[in-house]
């Protein structure tokens, strides 16, 4: 006599978000807590900086940009008129960059939503940014260990045909980019996009209080600016010095694994502060 198959009517195991505290142990307890959104505007900068430093950086080497989609656009509009003609395959590093980059903000919206509250547990943020730096490191080796041709400080490498090798790190790079400002959305800190500034500079000029003396959005706007342009100078001097290009996504992977160990110690949310970035709040 066969034993019969269990029926479809059977629960199917509970994920991790939804177990009850009771069933989770201390370690995933912690791990699946709601952050507080107090003072989660400055690791959002710091990943600005990042943006900075990577955007230029990838832009001297290979043409094209890993988080500024709206650059790598209007490359790609070139593209179907063949220009520029100095760079006959740039509108390819484009279109890689923007794909990918929307690939990660597919992936990381959705890793984040699976792990709890909206995205907003030390897992979601601390794994996004976990997988970020991963994919800088990637990035930085191939760069270090000259898989990829590198400018050599201010001498760029000599004219060859197309190496379509370079579309790797700017895969790389540009997919990780999509968790940055996936992590924006999620923490409701819509002010700090970590990956460009035109809509920055918009709603920095025609905010009606830009010139009241407490506006913290204002003043988020203003050090997401200064942020993303100091990272652009430094990942400039890094890239051309005796360092080189492979450093400055040496650096961005490192501070991206700060920002891991910053989440996985974050404060808790406390009463009343649910929802997405609970926007009544004040303050950074």
């Amino acid at each position: 006599m066969t034993t019969p198959l269990p029926t479809t009517s059977e629960k199917p195991s509970p994920t991790l978000s939804s177990l009850s505290p009771l069933q989770r142990s201390p370690l995933l307890t912690h791990l699946l807590t709601p952050i507080t959104p107090t003072l989660t505007s400055l690791p959002l900068l710091l990943s600005t900086f990042i943006s900075g430093l990577a955007d230029s950086a990838s832009y001297n080497a290979w043409s094209a940009f890993v988080s500024m989609q709206t650059g790598n656009s209007v490359f790609l509009a070139l593209g179907a008129s063949s220009q520029p003609l100095t760079r006959p395959y740039g509108w390819l590093k484009s279109l890689t960059s923007i794909i990918f980059f929307m690939l990660g903000c597919a992936f990381f919206a959705r890793l984040m939503r699976a792990l709890g509250h909206g995205g907003r547990t030390r897992l979601a943020l601390a794994g996004s940014f976990a997988i970020q730096a991963a994919m800088m490191f990637t990035a930085a080796g191939l760069a270090t260990g000259k898989v990829v041709p590198t400018p050599d400080g201010l001498i760029s490498p000599p004219a060859s045909p197309p190496m379509f090798v370079e579309l790797v790190p700017l895969a790389l790079l540009a997919f990780q980019a999509g968790g940055q400002i996936v992590a924006s959305r999620v923490l409701g800190h819509s002010e700090i996009p970590t990956t460009v500034l035109t809509s920055v500079y918009c709603d920095l000029t025609s905010d009606a209080g830009v010139l009241k003396g407490d506006n913290a959005v204002r003043d988020r706007r203003v050090m997401g600016v200064v942020c993303l342009v100091l990272g652009g100078i430094v990942g400039g001097w890094v890239s051309r010095s005796a360092a080189g290009l492979g450093t400055v996504f040496w650096i961005g992977g490192g501070l991206k694994c700060g920002l891991v160990g910053a989440w996985l110690g974050w404060k808790p949310e406390r009463e009343g502060e649910g929802g997405k970035g609970n926007k009544r709040r004040r303050g950074w």
